[in-house]
């Protein structure tokens, strides 16, 4: 029975392994600092800051972008150990100014279980550790979203590298509350997915969702302990639309089908919102696993600056500019805040960044409308071109298929997932649709970055690349067979 086991579900397990070896290998130097010397926290940045700038006079940091992590995230992390050797929980920060709120901040992440790390190993270690694993987590959530949509091994494999190493979370890990809610996602989509394609094959017999309702409420749960109030609102937007535009995929499903099943089938549409009902209820329990971080986080919301303290015409102009398309294919056409130098064409040799061209002092090269971190959108061309071939082929098959109904709602992750890629981009780059989100959902009007949709973005598009090279495969081999006949 095992050995059936393990033979059916070993090319998962490989892939899951070479997943977390992946990431392990990424971050292999900052994992154990006492034998490399390296650290993902950036103590050199503390020299741009007073006593630390007098003492290491002429000291350029590496990378300028990443001092909030010394500054803010590593001292967080330092007040709940402290906290916690204290017997107390960390509710108050009473280290700035007269004090203010610090748990329900939530940024912190303090009740996130992998937060476990910065409380049991040294910080140069646990940042290093945390942000592996995390990585990994979100290569492997992405990789089950692939295989419950049907990927084969290596498609799904290649959804899952393409997301754990995109642009939007690499230039993201030193921010550990925004890689912990990011990388849920997929697995929360997988799981929306697993409950309502279960129904459609028990048709009309009894169906009890509930392991799989229980692991959606531990998923939004741990989601919501990240902390993360931006990506809590991404997170359960994006799944709420999943679940609409499925429930009605599997709706035409049923409507559609001849079989017996269909004959005795009377209320179809009782039983999507019988189903409904058990994802809502989902939700209702996952946020309320969370929420000794998220009901004291709502009660902060209404008195943080952010409130009313931005325009629209404000918000949507710290969206993408239309030039910054330019970066999805060359992530550094911009520059790179951790490059200091630059080389000169004419000399053919590398030149250290001293003066721009207005003759200001510099020591960095990036000159982009945004920081590099608000950039951050780049998934390698080959994702591009593997997303393009999942619309075309796709499209391809509607003009010659007849049964055209059919046909759409056996290609929704197609259909879904570029539509929430193009509808992402719109968002992003602040064209006038974003209106609708800035007075039409209660809260986002404190939510200023546009350009955050790059997170739905990111995990459609490597949805549609495993999709891609799936097809080409299938064409392929199909291809093969029709010859040797």
């Amino acid at each position: 029975m095992f050995m059936t086991y393990l033979r059916r579900y070993r090319h998962d397990g490989l892939a899951l392994l070479i997943i977390l070896l992946l990431a392990l290998l990424w971050f292999a130097p900052v994992l154990i600092p006492s034998l490399t010397g390296a650290t993902l926290l950036p103590f050199d940045n503390l020299a741009s800051f007073e006593p630390w700038r007098s003492l290491h006079a002429g000291l350029v940091p590496h990378n300028n972008l990443l001092s909030d992590l010394v500054l803010e995230n590593a001292v967080w992390k330092l007040h709940i150990r402290q906290a916690l050797a204290d017997h107390q929980i960390p509710l108050w920060n009473p280290q700035i100014f007269t004090g203010i709120p610090f748990l329900a901040a939530g940024q912190a992440s303090t009740f996130y279980p992998l937060s476990i790390l910065f409380y049991i190993l040294p910080l140069t270690a646990a940042y290093g550790w945390f942000t592996a694993l995390q990585i990994a987590l979100a290569g492997m959530n992405m990789y089950a979203l692939g295989r419950v949509l049907r990927l084969r091994p290596a498609a799904a494999l290649f959804s899952g590298v393409v997301f754990m190493f995109s642009g939007f979370l690499i230039v993201s890990v030193v921010f550990t509350m925004f890689i912990a809610a990011a990388v849920w996602l997929p697995l929360l989509l997988a799981i929306i997915e697993m409950i309502i394609r279960k129904q459609e094959e028990k048709g009309v017999q009894s169906f009890h969702p509930i392991p799989y309702v229980v692991a959606g409420i531990a998923v939004i749960g741990v989601m919501i302990l990240a902390g993360h109030p931006e990506l809590i609102y991404y997170t359960l937007l994006v799944a709420g639309a999943y679940s609409l535009v499925r429930l009605l995929i599997a709706w035409r499903t049923i409507t559609l089908s001849n079989g017996q099943l269909a004959k005795r089938d009377t209320a179809p549409a009782r039983r999507m919102l019988k189903l409904g009902g058990w994802l809502l209820l989902m939700v209702v329990l996952g946020i309320a696993a969370g929420g000794v971080q998220l009901l004291p986080l709502i009660e902060l919301l209404p008195l943080n600056f952010r409130q009313g303290s931005a325009s629209y015409q404000a918000v949507v102009g710290w969206a993408w500019p239309v030039r910054h398309v330019l970066s999805f294919f060359v992530p550094d056409v911009f520059g790179n805040p951790s490059h200091h130098t630059w080389f000169d064409l004419w000399n053919r040799q590398w030149v250290p960044a001293t003066l721009n061209a207005h003759g200001e002092p510099i020591d960095t090269i990036f000159w982009g409308i945004k920081n590099y971190v608000e950039g951050g959108n780049y998934l390698g061309i080959v994702t591009w071109l593997l997303a393009a071939v999942a619309v075309g082929f796709t499209i391809y098959d509607l003009r010659f298929t007849k049964r055209q109904s059919a046909l759409i709602t056996r290609s929704y992750p197609v259909w879904f997932f570029s539509g929430l890629a193009i509808i992402s981009l719109l968002f992003a780059f602040g064209t006038p649709l974003y209106a609708l989100l800035f007075y039409g959902l209660p809260g986002w009007n404190q939510l200023h970055s546009p350009f955050r949709w790059v997170f739905p973005f990111t995990i459609s598009m490597a949805i549609l690349g495993g999709i891609g090279l799936q097809t080409i495969w299938e064409s392929r081999r199909q291809g093969e067979q029709e010859t040797r006949r």
